[in-house]
């Protein structure tokens, strides 16, 4: 399997003939790098800016058009009417998914499931105010960014995927889904219903002490974790979270577990099997 990091939460698996895309955003996505799947399955997590704003013009540009043909995409209601206006994808291709719905193609079972989004906020009223002291000061940043979400399914729900291929290998991405405000039961339901062997999940520093919890609930062999908003984070100057040290502490809280980050724009993992 080879695992691309998109930066944001753009991450992609390629695994075998079949490439899973999960929320590819931004200008690293091209298709130089997923023309070589003989099936392309994109997976949308939810309808924000940074996760849904780049794919419409994506695979309406000129250069999609010899791929189309091959290319599923995956997502809420909202989403996939948002993203497939135009009728880019012929309705086959279409497939619009809930809690529990499963989508099979290529041979590779596809499950979605919801969560809650992580807090946008700080806990903590000191911790708040100086978070929007930080946005404040860069007002036309602040609007810019504001105004990518007017055209977007931005109240659409949020789902996470799992991953099924014919040789046994499971995926779960959790994205943004696991935060110190994840509720216990809806971790638990996941992880009883749709065990995984590979687990993907955002981080942000506020999170970090509740995510062991998860990772030992969910019982992954591998986890790969990003920050899903560090671009924002250092446009703004808010603190972030040194993943390479963190996942150094989660190595030695869980020796039996294999722990990999996404830091790089373009990093490629190649993992056997």
């Amino acid at each position: 399997m080879q695992i691309h990091y998109f930066g944001w939460s753009g991450i992609s698996l390629q695994h075998s003939n079949t490439l899973i895309g999960f929320d590819l955003f931004g200008y690293a996505v091209a298709w130089d790098v997923l023309k070589e799947a003989q099936t392309i399955v994109l997976c949308l997590t939810h309808g924000h800016p940074e996760h849904a704003g780049s794919l419409q013009a994506f695979l309406e540009a000129p250069g999609a058009r010899p791929y189309l043909a091959n290319i599923h995409l995956i997502s809420s209601v909202e989403v996939i009417r948002h993203i497939n206006r135009h009728n880019i994808l012929a309705p086959e291709n279409v497939h619009p998914v809930k809690d529990g719905v499963c989508v099979t193609i290529a041979g590779v079972k596809v499950t979605a499931f919801t969560w809650v989004h992580m807090p946008l906020l700080p806990p903590g009223p000191r911790e708040k105010l100086a978070y929007i002291f930080q946005l404040l000061v860069h007002p036309i940043d602040l609007i810019r960014i504001g105004t990518l979400g007017l055209r977007l399914p931005m109240n659409a729900p949020q789902l996470g995927f799992h991953i099924a291929y014919p040789d046994g290998t499971t995926v779960l991405n959790y994205s943004e889904g696991v935060h110190r405000l994840t509720n216990p039961r809806e971790v638990e339901r996941v992880a009883r219903n749709l065990p995984s062997n590979m687990l993907f999940f955002a981080v942000e520093p506020d999170d970090a002490e509740i995510i062991p919890r998860w990772v030992e609930t969910l019982a992954p062999r591998e986890v790969y974790v990003y920050e899903a908003h560090r671009p924002w984070r250092d446009l703004f100057h808010l603190p972030f979270i040194d993943l390479n040290a963190y996942a150094r502490e989660l190595s030695q809280r869980f020796p039996e577990l294999k722990f990999c980050t996404l830091t790089r724009t373009g990093q490629v993992i190649l993992k056997e099997g």
